[in-house]
């Protein structure tokens, strides 16, 4: 069980290893490598080693303050209150970290006499061993070497939410790209603004398939519906899978499965035949499944990641 565990991102393994290697020289055992072994899923493996920790030491910087890994693991070290956030560039924590104090190891170059480090490492040795516990003093300062520039050792990189950053920000034409990019995959999760660009753009489709199918049809005069549907129907085919994509990656967004929208789409129907048999019960099943849908599109993101992905909103 290590003492400590350092959370990082991986742009700053140099001054996370510094900060390992001198907690160790004070016999400390430090967790701060985050190669996940076989068969071991991230959430599982990083969970049991800041459960098992005594401090979490967290090293805010331009690139770990944009890192939803790294908010994640501060927030549960937080919880725990085993947090001790560090400063390596000046970078403050990002909002909600700030009422815990930050060490300032921006300039520390590894010498364990300077005061900084002395500060730090002894609220740290602190932490682990207990109030009154003095940090023992190295008879020499540890001396840092960088690794090898020839063969640098390879580190996978810690599983990102997208390609772009932590926050999923498109545009709106993004967002129904994606939702035909993932027309047949209902895995992962769609925030609120997704699923509603995507409601948009059908309205918008099927008013003008309406028009074209009046404009080459002609409506009639008693129902002012088209005589003929091609264009709205092909069109409602067209946007059915995707459509049913977007609504699972919605109810995945809030922690149900998207299973439940074919339960969805299963009760409307029924409601929908019982309501055509002119029995009355059928139109409150349909109105209620439509209410049912309609809280759940407009439900906030569930915080963090869950069983179905990271959050797409970073938080």
């Amino acid at each position: 069980m290590a003492d400590v565990f350092i959370s990082y991102a991986r742009e700053d393994q140099a001054p996370a290893e510094r900060i390992a290697r001198g907690l160790e020289a004070l016999g400390l055992d430090v967790f701060w490598d985050n190669e996940i072994p076989p068969g071991q899923t991230w959430a599982d493996y990083i969970e049991g080693k800041l459960s098992a920790c005594k401090a979490v030491i967290v090293l805010w910087s331009a690139y770990s303050t944009r890192s939803q890994w790294v908010r994640e693991e501060a927030r549960m070290g937080r919880d725990k209150a085993k947090l001790i956030p560090v400063m390596i560039d000046g970078s403050p924590a990002p909002f909600g970290f700030g009422e815990v104090q930050a060490a300032n190891l921006a300039s520390w170059t590894g010498d364990p006499n300077s005061a900084d480090w002395k500060r730090f490492s002894q609220a740290v040795f602190t932490a682990v061993n207990g109030a009154g516990a003095v940090a023992p003093q190295p008879a020499a300062a540890p001396v840092y070497t960088p690794p090898p520039v020839a063969a640098p050792a390879y580190t996978p990189p810690r599983p990102q939410p997208q390609a772009g950053g932590d926050v999923e920000t498109l545009s709106p034409l993004g967002y129904i790209q994606k939702c035909f990019r993932l027309f047949v995959d209902g895995k992962g999760r769609a925030r609120r603004a997704e699923y509603w660009w995507w409601v948009a753009f059908n309205i918008a489709v099927q008013v003008v398939a309406y028009v074209l199918d009046g404009a080459t049809s002609g409506f009639n005069s008693y129902t002012s519906m088209p005589n003929t549907q091609f264009v709205s129907g092909a069109a409602s085919l067209a946007l059915l899978a995707p459509s049913l994509s977007v609504l699972s990656r919605r109810f995945h967004d809030v922690g149900l499965s998207g299973w439940l929208v074919a339960a969805v789409f299963g009760a409307y129907f029924v409601g929908g035949m019982m309501s055509a048999a002119a029995i009355p019960v059928g139109g409150i099943l349909m109105i209620a499944t439509g209410l049912a849908v309609l809280v759940i599109a407009v439900l906030p993101s569930k915080p963090g990641p869950n069983q179905y992905g990271p959050n797409p909103k970073g938080l």
